[in-house]
This record gives structure tokens, C-alpha cells and sequence, in this order.
């Protein structure tokens, strides 16, 4: 607690985790005149997407690119909104391949929009023609008609994006598409949102995969772009921010209202409104026996997650010519879903270095077996197996690197590497999850609005993944306090 802060200090909204969602909460709130707190147990805020420095280069932790970020996207409209749009540098990626993708033994290099995507993967798939022009029609319809996605649509026809029973394989087996597509959508799909295509709901891959289908970009200065922003407009509302506190638990008064939220230190912040965007399955520590009901938190900690990853990431003497201005994912026909033990995609990064010249690449793989227990895993602390366990998959990262591209060999050197357990450390997402709790046709979502009154859910894991999924959600977490109609039509005025 900073010595000028009192212990006890009444606020109108807390907000709890520092991530995009809820960062897009607190400016939402305190730029209509709410007093506010931001309470992170890391000692900065965004943790996840912060970048850090190794060597001579710059690596990404968790931001590479996403859709929404043309001139009337859904965030360039959202952070516009928020004061903080002109701040950020998005530039748009290879308009003939922002992502390649490796399926089997051929390329299929992804154009950005629409008409160019259908028609690349017509040619690869002549077959199953029917089925993409059904398949890229109803991506664009959902589109038009989300609300946050499109900007266009009145009040009165606003409803929040749901779940559907017809996952993504039902959709493309009932629009006849060949199997081998299926596998293709499914699998590039599950690395970008974290579901495999017979679990994700058609709309959550609609909407994700539209994004980036219409305008792909990436940021000047990766994920720093949005932290500074952030950073610069929590100063200009007055926002207070405590950082390097982790929340001991919540005051609820009898009748199930919200009270306070009690922080490190027997400090108090006093509020009948708060927004937790960390984890639901880290609720049950923090909430007072009896606010809710124990089928609820049994539902919690019963909550099944998305995949986590290991990262490695490399300084190289040049980028493989494939690879300089795009993605690439490994993708394998016979699969209905990603494997846990092989390269899932690979990225180059730090597109600041002096030259202008890429010079780091982040190599994603499945995690793997883990070689101790969940307890272990989580409280190792520099075990020799925690350590064996890096160099293991670290070697295997690298031996699969250089088997795509040979020319790469002898030309890099390994600068870091990231394991559940690092992506765990920083988030308190249980076992570093990549996008928190999956959105599944076998898994019923969680309601924003709590049994606790004043006290409500947002995030990725609540509405959709990814740091557009947890922007809506976090600006949606605001409007239960504010009022959404008011908040939609103020928004509206930023397209």
C-alpha cells in the first residue's frame, strides 16, 4: 500500500487483475467520473502481454497479432472510445499470406479478406467449394450482426454473443465440407481461440477467425503498444493502481451484497462494485463461506481449460525468407485437433530492432507430459526436473525448427524460453492455460452477473478469448454498473 494511501478507502468500482479486460473496465468507469481502483498481485500491470528484453531483442509473451484494428474494427472503435486508439501503431500485415499455413506436404498461404480467402481455399480444396462460400457467407453474416464485432446495429437488436449448440465440425460436416478441411479449420482455429473444432461453437470461431480474415495486424512495438497506452490513460482518469497486492478475499454483508475487497497488508477498499477478470477457478479463495452456493463452486473448480504452451524464443542472424512478413503453422491432415508434443506455430517478432529488420523468432509448441504432479508443478521452485524439463523441450523445439528450415541452423541462439509454469507464475491461470477457461458446446459458460450483488465476471474466460474477447468483456463488465444502453450508443459515436 503507497504511504499516502489511507488502509481503508472507499471507491465506486474495484477492479481485479490488470490484463486488458480489466484495464478496459477501470477506464471505462473512471472516464465517466467513477472513482476507481485496479487491485494486481504482479508488481506492473499487464503482465501478460508486457514484452520483455533478452539479448538484443525484444520478445513477445503473449500479444503477436488479432484482428480488429482497421480504421472501423471492433478495436480501433473500442480504444477510440477508451482515448486511447491514436496511441497505439497497428500495422497491417501481408495482404497475399499473413499467415502460411503447413498442412501435410502443401502451403497454404492465407490472404487477408474475404473474397481472397475463399477463393485460395476453393483451390485447395475444389472439392468442398460449396461448403466454403456457405462457410464464408456465415462469417460474415455473424459479423454484421454482434454487437462490439459491428457498430451498426440499434439497441434494441443488441444481444450478447451465445453459445451454440453446433460446434465448428457440425457446421462444415452439414455444409458437406472433405474431412481434410475440417482439420484445417479446426486445428488453426483451436491455436487462436483454444478449442478444438468438434467443442468450439460455430459463432466464437466465426467471430475470432472473422477478425482476422477481414484485417490482420500487428503492433509496431508488440504488446507494449496497448501497456503504454493503458498506462498513459489510467494517469490522465486518475486511477489508482495497486500493484504487487494480491486480494485476500471479499466483505459480503448478509443478504448477499457486496461490501469491499480486502488486499495484502489488512487493507480494505471499500466499494459496492467490483469486476474480477482473473480466473474463475481462483474465485473459491476469495470468496466468504456462504455468498454462494457450493454447487457453484464446485462448478469452478470443475471448469476445463484451454491448452497451455512452451515457448522458446531465438536471436537469429536473418528470418527464413518464408516466414520474414508472416506466421506459420504446422497443421497435420488426420488430426481433428492440435498435438501436445510438436511445433504449433512459429513467429518472428521485435519488428523494432535498429535495421527495421525482424531478427527474433518465438517458436510455440505443445506442452507436452509435465514430469511432476499438478502440487509439484506448481510449487517446484527451480527443481532439477523443472530444469530438465526446459532443456528436453527446448531441444526438441529446436530439433523441429531445423527441420523446416535448415537454412536456420547454426544462425541463432536461444534467448529464453516460457513453460505452463512461467505463463502460470505471471497470470495465476491454473496450469498457464493459453486462453483460460474454454468456450465449448460441452461446457456452459459463466454468467457475469454473480449470486453476490455489485460483484461481476469478465475476461476472456466469460465472453470470448483473445485481447479483443477480453476488451468487449471488460468494457461489458463496466455497463453492468453504468448501464449498457448508455454506454452503446457512446461508443457508437466513435465509428
Amino acid at each position: 500500500m503507497p504511504a499516502n494511501r489511507d488502509k481503508f478507502v472507499r471507491y465506486d468500482a474495484v477492479i481485479i487483475g490488470s490484463g486488458v479486460s480489466g484495464l478496459t473496465a477501470a477506464i471505462t468507469l473512471a472516464q465517466r467520473g467513477r472513482k476507481v481502483a485496479v487491485v494486481e498481485k504482479s508488481k506492473q500491470i499487464c503482465p501478460l502481454i508486457r514484452r520483455f528484453k533478452r539479448g538484443n531483442v525484444w520478445c513477445d509473451p503473449a500479444f503477436h497479432y488479432t484482428g480488429g484494428f482497421e480504421d472501423s474494427g471492433a478495436l480501433s472503435v473500442l480504444f477510440r472510445y477508451l482515448g486511447m486508439r491514436d496511441m497505439i501503431h497497428a500495422v497491417p500485415m501481408k495482404d497475399d499470406a499473413y499467415d502460411l499455413l503447413h498442412f501435410g506436404h502443401r502451403q497454404i498461404p492465407l490472404p487477408t479478406g474475404f473474397d481472397a480467402l475463399r477463393d485460395t481455399l476453393c483451390s485447395h480444396f475444389p472439392k468442398s467449394r460449396q461448403a466454403i462460400h456457405k462457410y464464408i457467407e456465415s462469417v460474415k453474416a455473424l459479423m454484421v450482426s454482434t454487437p462490439f464485432i459491428s457498430y451498426d446495429m440499434e439497441f434494441g437488436d443488441f444481444t450478447r454473443l451465445q453459445n451454440d449448440s453446433q460446434s465448428l465440425t457440425d457446421y462444415l460436416q452439414s455444409a458437406g465440407a472433405e474431412e481434410e478441411l475440417q482439420q484445417l479449420l479446426g486445428q488453426y482455429g483451436e491455436f487462436l481461440y483454444g478449442v478444438a473444432g468438434h467443442e468450439v461453437p460455430f459463432p466464437v470461431h466465426a467471430i475470432t477467425m472473422g477478425t482476422f480474415y477481414k484485417s490482420p495486424h500487428t503492433l509496431a512495438h508488440g504488446g507494449d503498444d496497448i501497456v503504454d497506452a493503458f498506462e498513459t490513460r489510467l494517469e490522465q482518469e486518475g486511477v489508482d493502481l495497486f500493484c504487487g497486492q494480491a486480494v485476500t478475499g471479499l466483505k459480503v454483508a448478509n443478504e448477499r451484497r457486496l461490501q469491499g475487497v480486502e488486499i495484502d497488508g489488512d487493507a480494505f477498499l471499500e466499494t459496492e462494485n467490483c469486476i474480477y477478470t482473473a480466473h474463475p477457478g481462483l474465485l473459491s479463495h476469495i470468496l466468504p463461506r456462504g455468498s454462494v452456493k457450493p454447487a457453484y463452486i464446485s462448478r469452478l473448480k470443475d471448469l476445463e481449460n484451454t491448452f497451455s504452451t512452451f515457448a522458446l524464443y531465438l536471436e537469429v542472424d536473418e528470418i527464413p525468407e518464408r516466414i520474414a512478413n508472416t506466421n506459420m503453422y504446422k497443421l497435420l491432415p488426420g488430426e481433428n485437433e492440435l498435438k501436445s508434443d510438436s511445433i504449433l506455430a512459429i513467429m518472428s517478432c521485435d519488428p523494432a530492432h535498429h535495421d527495421g529488420r525482424k531478427k527474433a523468432l518465438c517458436v510455440l509448441k505443445g506442452a507436452g507430459n509435465l514430469p511432476f504432479g499438478e502440487e509439484a508443478y506448481r510449487n517446484r521452485k527451480k527443481s532439477g526436473a523443472y530444469y530438465d524439463y526446459k532443456a528436453r523441450e527446448t531441444e526438441k523445439a529446436v530439433r523441429q525448427l531445423e527441420d523446416f528450415f535448415p537454412e536456420i541452423k547454426g544462425k541463432f541462439k536461444v534467448v529464453d524460453s516460457a513453460t505452463p509454469y512461467t505463463y502460470e507464475r505471471y497470470t495465476g491461470t491454473p496450469g498457464g492455460s493459453m486462453y483460460g477457461v474454454k468456450h465449448s458446446v460441452n461446457q456452459i459458460g459463466l454468467n457475469p452477473v454473480t449470486s453476490i450483488v455489485g460483484f461481476y465476471l469478465a475476461g476472456q474466460s466469460i465472453l470470448m478469448p483473445g485481447v479483443m474477447g477480453a476488451a468487449i468483456s471488460g468494457f461489458l463488465g463496466a455497463s453492468k454498473i453504468i448501464g449498457l444502453e448508455k454506454l452503446w450508443k457512446e461508443v457508437q459515436k466513435c465509428r
